[in-house]
């Protein structure tokens, strides 16, 4: 029937030179090439989405769900069009040149649809990866990216190739020339990709791992590992955007290790006033040893000083030569019995309470300990108790925290004085 129509336009001659009657006959062939195969895809892609929705309505949660919401079908079915204009640019085009130009077109397509549905392939893999382990993302993200660019490579090759008329080694073989300057236009980008596939592969970041890096304003959980980019998602829900290659070039901290370890570092020091330390009396060795948590240690060490005491007789005429317990010291051993029966504590790790280097700002004395819990929110409430407690209690032991006198105490404390010396005289 299309070769009859061609022939009746070839007798077609009255106001149409032969210019026009070419033209015609080429815009013809085109429109029916062009209409045939969309109408194919468009037909193919129709009974793709019926079929896709009752799938999905039987099965919504599945692996064939997410085979049938990947791209793969979709950019598989566009191979249809391809035959289709295939056969007809051989069976229904008698311009030479026309079938030559439709026929490597279709190439072209088909190598460019190749590299397509093999990253969609990829990216169907990675989805797969992700359901197998239970998780929504992962790191090997990166990896199957660069997959999927050395797909597009290798198409990019092959379309270089079918236009050229030469063999695809030939082609690979004079960009291997260009190699030199494509390293130094893209050398971000190349930094970018070895880094991907660096914390990628070693696993140095994952999804949901809290991470700082230094000269960046992230410092939040990690949401997206790209080929050549970490998004990470402040505490504050900002997203920063941190190139991968930074995470190599630069040291970063990962919070991963705490999760793991089921124990988040309590470090904190309450500033004691140098001028509330002394030695213990006894009225006041009489009323620790009420405290129970202090009670076994208070009488250890009352009987070894006493025993050393009576082994030295000048312990008696000097306090130099005698044994004494401290408040500070007492007080000490008070927070770190506190903190080993606090069930809030992680007990296998370190638990520590010690002083510090001694300054203008008083007695530093320092908790170091682990909290069982680490969760922020959690974390922050068992820090808060502790030192709640610690700083109410001191004033049983005799000892003060500092702290900066304010000018407002200062006047009041000027305004009193005269009212003082009044009393004392």
């Amino acid at each position: 029937m299309w070769q009859e129509m061609l022939a009746l336009l070839d007798r077609i001659q009255v106001g149409w030179s032969a210019v026009d009657n070419v033209a015609l006959r080429v815009l013809l062939q085109l429109l029916l090439v062009v209409g045939v195969s969309y109408g194919s895809y468009w037909l193919c892609h129709l009974l793709f989405r019926v079929l896709q929705r009752r799938l999905l309505r039987a099965r919504p949660a599945s692996l064939l769900a997410i085979l049938l919401t990947s791209q793969a079908i979709p950019r598989a079915l566009q191979v249809v069009p391809l035959v289709v204009a295939g056969i007809l640019a051989t069976r229904a085009i008698s311009t030479n040149w026309l079938r030559a130009t439709v026929l490597m077109l279709t190439r072209i397509y088909f190598v460019f649809i190749c590299a397509n549905v093999f990253a969609a392939a990829m990216n169907l893999a990675y989805r797969l990866h992700n359901w197998r382990r239970g998780v929504s993302a992962s790191p090997q993200k990166g990896i199957f990216q660069v997959l999927s660019l050395l797909g597009y490579l290798f198409a990019a090759v092959g379309i270089v190739a079918t236009l050229s008329g030469r063999d695809p080694t030939y082609v690979l073989s004079g960009m291997t020339a260009l190699s030199a300057v494509l390293m130094l236009v893209f050398k971000d980008s190349i930094l970018g990709l070895t880094a991907g596939v660096t914390l990628a592969s070693n696993g140095m970041v994952r999804i949901g791992d809290w991470i700082e890096v230094p000269g960046t304003d992230a410092d939040g959980e990690v949401i997206d590992i790209a080929l050549t980019t970490v998004r990470v998602q402040n505490w504050d829900n900002t997203i920063t955007t941190v190139p991968a290659y930074d995470l190599i070039a630069k040291p970063f901290k990962n919070w991963r290790g705490m999760s793991e370890s089921g124990g988040r570092r309590i470090k904190r020091a309450i500033l004691i006033d140098l001028d509330s330390i002394h030695f213990a009396d006894e009225d006041e060795l009489e009323r620790w040893k009420e405290i129970d948590l202090i009670r076994d240690y208070l009488a250890t060490k009352i009987r070894e000083v006493r025993a050393y005491n009576a082994e030295h007789p000048s312990s008696a005429t000097s306090v130099a030569n005698a044994r004494k317990l401290t408040n500070i010291g007492t007080f000490r051993a008070y927070c770190l019995a506190y903190l080993r029966a606090n069930p809030a504590i992680h007990q296998r790790m370190t638990l520590l309470v010690r002083q510090l280097d001694p300054s203008d700002h008083g007695l530093p004395l320092e908790i170091y300990c682990f909290s069982s819990d680490t969760a922020w929110a959690n974390y922050e409430r068992i820090q808060s108790d502790l030192f709640d407690h610690f700083l109410a209690i001191m004033p049983e032991f005799g000892l003060t925290s500092f702290q900066v006198t304010s000018a407002a105490a200062l006047r009041l404390g000027a305004q009193a004085l005269p009212a003082r010396l009044k009393a004392k005289a």
